[in-house]
């Protein structure tokens, strides 16, 4: 399946959590990555940086190596397009999403994405499947 990685998997991989739950993680990351095609966006890694230094203190540097070491390898990082603002404004509007998850919806349209990988339940307003721990 065709995945999209929001960015709170991300943080929680680059954060320093409880030991159970940063095995949990890394264990549904591992499982990902071998029976799926992963993407994300431009924004999802712009939103990484910014949330891990702002919220948990992880310097710019280390977030910038996570993302090198960890993200890249596994997971196809996809361009922002003026159409995904065209159809992101549609999903605002029709949905009432915060432009950024809108932007992200748009990227899953407009590549042929089949799902979104995210603890955020505001994606369920969407006819759009949402992935996360424990099914």
């Amino acid at each position: 399946m065709k995945l999209f990685l929001d960015t709170n998997l991300f943080v929680y991989l680059n954060s320093r959590i409880p030991e159970d739950i940063a095995d949990e993680l890394d264990e549904f990351y591992a499982d990902l990555t071998q029976k799926h095609e992963l993407y994300t966006d431009v924004l999802v890694l712009d939103e990484l940086i910014h949330v891990s230094k702002r919220k948990y203190g992880i310097a710019y540097k280390d977030t910038l190596e996570f993302i090198d070491d960890i993200v890249l390898p596994a997971v196809r990082v996809l361009p922002l397009t003026f159409q995904d603002y065209l159809t992101a404004k549609g999903i605002i509007l029709q949905y009432n999403l915060r432009p950024s998850d809108a932007l992200h919806v748009a990227v899953i349209e407009n590549n042929g994405l089949q799902a979104i990988v995210s603890e955020d339940e505001d994606f369920d307003v969407l006819p759009l499947k949402r992935v996360w721990l424990g099914g």
